[in-house]
């Protein structure tokens, strides 16, 4: 039996958000859908590895396979979902976070959403008031708009979920944390049509988040973010001097 929808969960030092996660995916209201699991042990220097060996020893669901990557440096955000997307087999394919800040059900919803439909790429959207974050998610899409000349709505939201074909396009992907931005820009760029739904985005119950807990980190990523977006004004300039 195929694989219909392969989920990829990057995980950095998330020992204590395994097993809930376990819970949440054991508990997926699967029809006639056969789903893979990869998660990502992106350089774990905690229990995150023995938790994820647990969840796949403990799975006995014939339409769940739990899979597991062990990447023994950390590859960055983006570098890790991009080995889980390699080594994921189903027709379509997605990420989002193991922080449990969206939930699994709302990854379902979408592949349902979107499966069978051509060149379709789906996103979420947060719809509650996240205060300071949700501020400069906005100020991000804004500024995003404007230079890249498409009208973007909530770019890092997950998950993201696509047809398997659609890594065809994906040519440069970044290790760090502007993969979403990347990854939605390359949609646009090859005409597929932008999907969403909406996701009640849930605080952080256990860790920390890996990019938000020192001050100097937050404010490079912003300024990573900026530089990252012009490098693909750029590109876009470029692609569209040659249609000419």
């Amino acid at each position: 039996m195929s694989i219909n929808f392969s989920l990829v969960l990057p995980c950095y030092n998330e020992e204590d958000n395994i097993l809930p996660l376990y819970k949440e995916i054991s508990e997926l209201p699967l029809e006639d859908e056969k789903c893979e699991i990869v998660f990502v042990n992106n350089g774990s220097y905690d229990q995150t590895e023995k938790k994820i060996d647990k969840v796949i020893s403990d799975n006995k669901n014939q339409n769940i396979i739990i899979k597991k990557l062990n990447l023994n440096k950390n590859r960055g955000y983006g570098g890790g979902i991009w080995e889980g997307v390699k080594v994921s087999s189903g027709e379509y394919l997605g990420w989002t976070h193991a922080d449990l800040q969206t939930p699994l059900i709302d990854c379902l919803k979408l592949y349902r959403k979107i499966r069978g439909r051509n060149k379709i790429f789906g996103k979420g959207y947060r719809t509650n008031d996240r205060g300071f974050d949700g501020i400069i998610s906005r100020f991000h899409e804004h500024c995003a708009s404007i230079i890249l000349g498409y009208k973007l709505r909530d770019i890092n939201a997950q998950p993201k979920i696509f047809s398997k074909d659609f890594i065809n396009y994906l040519t440069n992907v970044p290790n760090s944390i502007v993969l979403d931005t990347y990854a939605t820009y390359v949609a646009l760029e090859n005409k597929f049509k932008i999907e969403t739904i909406n996701v009640n985005f849930k605080n952080r119950i256990y860790g920390e988040s890996k990019w938000k807990n020192r001050l100097s980190t937050f404010f490079g990523q912003i300024i990573s973010n900026f530089f990252y977006l012009f490098k693909l004004r750029l590109l876009k300039t470029k692609n569209d001097t040659k249609k000419f």
